[in-house]
């Protein structure tokens, strides 16, 4: 089953064994996610679209607003946030 559109600010960190942990917050406060409400643990695939702003912070990178999370047969995505249909 796939997993819901997620939407907020991105906190994506590249554990030791490659994995990836994409947390989904309302905000960051001094580099750590604030008001944690969606978690996507032991990701191995997680794509940004070039749409989509980051910085990077050692092995942590965050979206500079709110973006998209969604699952595409077992790839996290993060996008840019479209418009309802």
């Amino acid at each position: 089953m796939p997993l819901p559109t997620d939407r907020g600010v991105v906190v994506i960190d590249v554990e030791d064994d490659g994995t990836s942990t994409v947390r989904i917050c309302a905000e960051v406060v001094n580099g750590a996610p604030v008001d944690v409400f969606a978690e996507h643990h032991g990701a191995v695939h997680v794509r940004v679209h070039n749409d989509v702003p980051m910085f990077t912070q050692g092995r942590r990178s965050v979206s500079k607003r709110i973006a998209e999370v969604y699952d595409d047969n077992g790839t996290i995505n993060v996008g840019r946030v479209r418009g309802a249909a």
